[in-house]
């Protein structure tokens, strides 16, 4: 599926059953002249689809049947790509036909009310911004396709990258307008127009919505709903503490009110091993494997028989045994050494008084945490009674455990690299302080209370006669 247009259809399923804007099933404006209905033979046939009827009118913008059938055909084929017939359920088809309807008409209709309210001139500033990107928009395409030509020009060098780049970008074109001879002038103009409608639309929803502000009331109630919920959550799953906690401390998004017990934090430095190991290690390790299971059946067969073993194969079998041991442990030698002796000089540096958390800004090696500075503050989450999503290694729990509060272990090795932690706190188990996450609350819920004043403006300008909609002309679709 096409880049662009996969990226709509994930747009559109977000609305999918459940339109909150709907003007099907009784909102139908009826203030302009009815089209005719598409007609439809019983065989189903597109050539028997009247593609060019008006679906809906919205001021001098026009909806066909053909535009509806594009976008609720990909819907279909996205559902059925994931194994889902829609045609075996009348009902979800119909009302996903209804929501295509939906979101397609809603689209004009912003845009519509954009141009009226005069969102479509703009001043110097925006014109700059929107400038940036629309290019911003055609860089991204040119990089996204650039990357896959230049991939297959690794393993084909007659490719010319800029041609198969263009070639791909024109592949695309062709899909999402719906023309074989579409230039890449006329696909920048497509895109551009986009940006610009989502540009006009984000202009006109921040105007219209400037005075949406929260009460004190509404803070302390969606509080005490968190409160509520997430004691009787992290009852049943205190697992799940460590992850909803670390994602509100890295994004700020859906702040965490309660905290299980078992949780404290800890400082982390951690030296990464270096590159990959080998393939002549892991190779190693197979025949390793095998020779173990040779010599084995050796010794049973001996055993099962009362007979004497063969000595000397198995011999040999030791001997090859411990060539390939001793190889493999240089390999691995070779592999974490540098992180060994930049985490035993990291610890040494500790011992002679350096500071723990500065050292983890400035020698830890990159990891999950590394671009949130807050953690070499706070601390990470640790807990060794719960198996959490993202969780420490058993490793780093067992050193953890030998630890008392303002301690840190020596540099200790697991499959990642090694490792120095520091002690710093216990997560204090209970009801976190409003105070503390008001600010989390306020965005999330800001913006909730927002989408809902826009539904609300956006379900009001669908039926104040600006739309008309012809829902026999559309349902078609049903039978074909």
């Amino acid at each position: 599926m096409k880049k662009y247009l996969a990226l709509f259809l994930a747009a559109l399923m977000l609305l999918s059953l459940a339109a909150g804007c709907a003007l099907t099933g009784g909102d139908t404006q009826t203030d302009k002249p009815e089209t005719s209905p598409a007609p439809v033979t019983t065989d189903g046939g597109d050539s028997d689809l009247n593609l060019a009827a008006a679906v809906a009118e919205i001021g001098d913008e026009t909806i066909t049947l053909g535009d509806v059938k594009e976008t609720f055909d990909s819907y279909v084929e996205y559902f059925s790509a994931y194994g889902y017939n829609l045609s075996s359920d009348p009902e979800t088809l119909a009302m996903l036909l209804d929501d295509v309807v939906n979101s397609l008409v809603e689209a004009k209709l912003i845009a519509a009310k954009a141009k009226e309210m005069g969102y479509d001139k703009f001043d110097e500033l925006q014109q700059a911004e929107l400038d940036e990107r629309i290019e911003t928009e055609l860089n991204e395409l040119d990089a996204y396709y650039r990357s896959q030509a230049e991939s297959e020009a690794e393993s084909d060098a007659t490719i010319d990258v800029d041609a198969r780049t263009m070639e791909l970008i024109l592949e695309e074109a062709a899909y999402n307008l719906n023309n074989d001879n579409a230039t890449y002038e006329d696909y920048t103009e497509f895109l551009s127009k986009n940006v610009t409608d989502a540009y006009m639309q984000e202009l006109l929803q921040n105007d219209q919505l400037k005075d949406v502000a929260l009460t004190d009331e509404q803070i302390q109630a969606e509080y005490d709903s968190l409160v509520e919920e997430q004691m009787t959550y992290y009852a049943e799953s205190p697992e799940a503490y460590k992850y909803d906690e670390e994602s509100y401390e890295m994004t700020g998004d859906a702040p965490v009110a309660f905290a299980p017990g078992g949780y404290s934090r800890i400082l982390h430095i951690f030296c990464a091993y270096e590159g990959e190991l080998p393939e002549d290690y892991e190779a190693n390790e197979a025949d390793m494997e095998l020779i173990k299971e040779e010599y084995g059946a050796l010794a049973f067969a001996a055993a099962l028989d009362a007979s004497s073993a063969d000595a000397a194969k198995m011999q040999e079998l030791v001997a090859q045994y411990k060539e390939l041991q001793a190889a493999n442990e240089e390999l691995y030698e070779a592999y974490v050494s540098a992180a060994r002796e930049k985490a035993n000089g990291i610890y040494g540096e500790l011992q002679n008084g350096a500071d723990f958390a500065t050292l983890v800004k400035e020698k830890s090696s990159p990891d999950d945490y590394s671009d949130y500075p807050v953690f070499a503050e706070k601390g990470i989450l640790i807990a060794k009674e719960y198996a959490c999503d993202n969780d420490w290694s058993d490793i780093v729990k067992e050193q953890f455990g030998k630890l008392s509060i303002g301690q840190y272990s020596e540099a200790f090795a697991d499959e990642d690299g090694y490792h120095i932690i520091f002690y710093l706190a216990d997560e204090p188990a209970g009801t976190v302080e409003l105070a503390s996450i008001e600010e989390g609350i306020r965005v999330y819920l800001l913006e909730d209370v927002r989408s809902e004043e826009w539904t609300a403006l956006v379900d009001e300008w669908m039926n104040d006669g600006t739309v008309t909609l012809h829902e026999d002309v559309y349902k078609v679709l049903l039978d074909s």
